[in-house]
């Protein structure tokens, strides 16, 4: 079962500790070097884009639709942890931004792209609907 960082936190407070499965890559075989992977770089978030965020409706309105307060959202080096998941803003101009989810980590274009398209608030819907709640 994954957890999200604010579980393990409060878990950790609680005295509950966690064995985690970390994979060395290239540990065997130091030719195994993942460079065929494409480079995905996230928004660095900071307080003031997390400000900033917290203006647009459409952020609102999706953390209203999930039942999350402005409270509960904080900005960690890449990410906002939202508590029930956390959500990674694609940096990179893709021709064809795609939104998914793994592991309770949602990866999407900006807000500000999303707000755009009627496509992607669709499929950011569908996304949130299907994979976390």
């Amino acid at each position: 079962m994954a957890v999200n960082q604010r579980q393990f936190d409060q878990l950790t407070e609680m005295g509950i500790s966690l064995w985690q499965h970390k994979v060395v890559a290239g540990k065997h075989n130091p030719s195994n070097i993942e460079n065929d992977k494409p480079v995905i770089n996230y928004v660095t978030q900071t307080e003031k884009t997390l400000s900033d965020l917290l203006t647009k409706q459409i952020f609102i309105d999706i953390l209203q639709s999930v039942d999350i307060s402005i409270g509960e959202v904080n900005h960690k080096e890449n990410h906002l942890d939202l508590g029930l998941f956390n959500w990674y803003f694609n940096s990179t101009g893709n021709d064809n931004p795609a939104i998914y989810c793994n592991n309770n980590n949602l990866f999407s274009p900006s807000i500000a792209v999303i707000s755009q398209s009627p496509a992607l608030k669709k499929q950011l819907w569908q996304t949130i609907i299907k994979k976390l709640l």
